[in-house]
């Protein structure tokens, strides 16, 4: 068709040319070989060509697969009815669209045309992508998801509801809401109903509902209006979930609150108990009033009561130990000396139980780290041996001893904890045993570079374990029975301490026995060859010590500390390691000294008054700020739990040290900073 017939048609074609030219979509005339011949505006805003670039082009060019003679096949196969597909086209400028494409066939002069009618479905194909997604977010949702409508008949059923209530879409869409609902529940429909209808969200409701099975779920459902195009409710959305596992776990936590209140009323009553007790002991001894007062102080704080209260017993138990020694220093006649002696017994025998309450609360509370120094292992093992062999001769029991030829006699490790571990082991050795022998040996395991792994066991003839008390024989408190605590005194914590011990001194504790035959327990400890700079050589690490004494004397440490006993005992601890020092008992009274003293160290505590350590610090730091200087200050506060180190650094110090630390702990913490 030549250009002037394009202009004829483009002036003469008219289906209401009027309609065509205002409507919304594009509209595009093409013959049979996909020419366009005409475009209304919308075609030319759409497509971004101007009409004559339009009329220039093929229906193909604006991105159809569709060949022209394909459209006339297919409207004749469609017998003569209205063609639609989608596709996609693209404008000038590249960019691609999704349409819908709807066209008939006409006849002009005689030629077979095509009327297109082009509907951008961008919009609505976004719709449909947003409504698949969300269809199959709740398809696949965990959470039992549902719709119904006001009549409480099931509409829509997902995989989560499927799996909660064990019914099928086909089983329950069309069937009421009820289906699911026990009989003591019933009402709840009719409410949920009335609350829905009103425009009323029901949030986290917790109720009950039915399986398929019978079995009834606890639920917690949230439950909302559904609304038709005129803002019309017309149903409601059930979002459900299983909450059987949070009223398990909440009646878990009621009983548990329970027994920790019946403990509580328990330790309220001990509590009771031991006020009176010590009320009564205040009218003879002005020292045990004092110990009184600060079991009652650490009553209030129940975390801490048993590690307190072992502290305040040790203290007046150490001087009735000590004044019973001095007492058996004196003449005293033989009707005395038996008494002497069970005092001496009694008090020691009390003191062991509570050093083992002590251990085991520091150990519950992991204040109890590992001190690792060179030590004469040889003679250490030495002393033992025969303190034990004492022990065993005064009651008539054997004993032999093997150590493997292959132990060096020196190595690095913690001997205190050790010795305690053998201890412990051999006393209850000891007690259980009444006739036969105690065998004690040490044998090598490994040595890996300077890593060497040790094995003891102490083997005794004695009344052996039952079967029914071994899974309980590390733990606390545990003894074989009533009648063997009647038998053999003790608190049952020696094994649960060593246990806890032996693990802090990266080793395995275990144990062999038989009923009436004896047992054997084993245990393995780390141990280090590496002295690098431990005392291998004695004379010269005096010298070292002579020189470097000399040198510390040149240091002054500041001490801030508001108790008289821990600054008496720093201070004695800073007189050991040759530094010199100033003291302070609170933060105002630092600030003051540090105006006209020049310190090469601050050991800070945290808790004093008037001014506390952290406060003190800031000041420090704000103040060099104008002098250039900056002082290292250590924190050195009865403080330990999570986050505490970090609020000492974050103030501005430089280290944190816990109360109690021992002598090397300290030097080593000072030599960081002084050399």
């Amino acid at each position: 068709m030549d250009p002037a017939s394009n202009k004829n048609i483009q002036n003469n074609f008219i289906i209401d040319k009027d309609t065509l030219e205002n409507s919304k979509n594009s509209v595009l005339v093409v013959n049979l070989k996909g020419k366009i011949l005409y475009a209304n505006k919308n075609a030319v805003e759409c497509y971004g060509y101007s009409m004559e670039e339009l009329l220039s082009m093929k229906i193909s060019d604006l991105g159809s697969s569709n060949e022209p003679f394909h459209m006339d096949q297919q409207f004749e196969r469609s017998e003569g009815k209205k063609i639609n597909f989608q596709t996609l086209h693209h404008t000038k400028n590249g960019s691609n669209f999704p349409v819908e494409v709807s066209y008939i066939k006409i006849k002009y002069n005689s030629e077979i045309l095509f009327l297109t009618v082009i509907k951008d479905i961008t919009v609505r194909v976004k719709k449909e992508d947003t409504l698949r997604r969300l269809a199959s977010i709740i398809e696949n949702s965990e959470d039992a998801i549902l719709t119904k409508d006001l009549k409480g008949i099931v509409t829509s059923w997902n995989k989560g509801a499927q799996n909660l209530y064990g019914y099928s879409k086909e089983e329950i869409i069309g069937k009421s809401i009820s289906t699911i609902i026990p009989d003591e529940s019933k009402e709840d429909i009719v409410s949920i109903l009335d609350k829905v209808k009103n425009n009323i969200k029901i949030n986290h409701y917790e109720t009950v509902r039915m399986h398929k099975n019978g079995t009834k779920l606890p639920i917690s459902i949230s439950v909302s209006p559904i609304y038709n195009e005129d803002n019309k409710v017309i149903g409601a959305s059930t979002i459900a979930r299983d909450i059987t596992k949070k009223i398990k776990s909440e009646q878990e936590l009621k009983n548990k609150y329970e027994e920790l209140s019946s403990i509580y009323e328990e330790l309220a009553a001990t509590e009771e108990e031991l006020r009176t007790n010590y009320k009564e002991l205040s009218k003879a001894k002005q020292q045990a009033e004092k110990a009184k007062i600060e079991a009652e102080n650490a009553n209030r704080a129940k975390s801490q009561f048993l590690a307190n209260m072992s502290h305040e017993i040790r203290t007046p138990l150490n001087g009735i130990i000590g004044a019973i020694e001095l007492l058996g220093l004196m003449n005293i006649n033989e009707d005395e000396e038996p008494y002497i002696e069970i005092l001496k017994n009694s008090s020691k025998h009390l003191l062991g139980i509570v050093n083992n309450i002590l251990d085991i609360s520091q150990i519950e509370s992991g204040n109890i780290d590992l001190c690792i120094k060179v030590f004469n292992f040889k003679n250490m093992i030495d002393v033992f041996v025969r303190e034990v062999s004492f022990a065993c001769e005064k009651k008539n029991i054997g004993f032999t001893y093997y150590m493997d030829s292959l132990i060096p006699y020196k190595m690095a490790g913690d001997e205190l904890k050790l010795r305690q571990v053998l201890i412990n082991l051999f006393n209850n050795s000891l007690k259980f045993t009444q006739s036969g022998r105690i065998t004690f040996k040490i044998k090598l395991l490994s040595q890996i570079n300077e890593k060497i792994i040790l094995e003891f066991s102490i083997k005794d003839t004695g009344i052996g374990i039952k079967d029914e008390f071994k899974k309980e024989i590390f733990k606390k408190f545990s003894q074989q029975g009533i009648s063997y605590s009647k038998d053999y005194s003790g608190t049952g914590l020696g094994l649960s301490i060593s246990k806890e011990l032996v693990k802090i001194m990266n080793g395995d504790i275990w144990f062999e026995s038989t009923e009436n035959l004896g047992s054997t327990f084993y245990f393995t400890s780390e141990f280090f060859l590496d002295f690098s700079e431990s005392s291998n050589n004695s004379s010269s690490n005096f010298d070292e010590n002579r020189k470097s004494s000399s040198k510390n004397m040149d240091k002054t440490i500041l001490i801030v500390e508001d108790n008289d006993i821990n600054m008496q005992i720093v201070r004695n601890m800073i007189k050991n390691l040759k530094y010199s020092y100033q003291c302070a008992y609170t933060g105002k009274q630092a600030l003051k000294l540090l105006k006209n003293t020049s310190v090469d160290l601050i050991l800070m505590d945290i808790q004093m008054p008037e001014l506390n350590g952290l406060e003190a610090t800031k000041i420090i730091r704000k103040n060099e700020i104008h002098t250039g200087n900056h002082v290292p200050i250590v924190a050195m506060t009865a403080y330990g739990m999570l986050g505490d180190r970090e609020m000492c650094i974050g103030s501005g110090m430089d280290d944190y040290i816990s109360k109690p630390f021992p002598l090397e702990k300290l030097k080593i913490t000072i030599k960081k900073f002084l050399g």
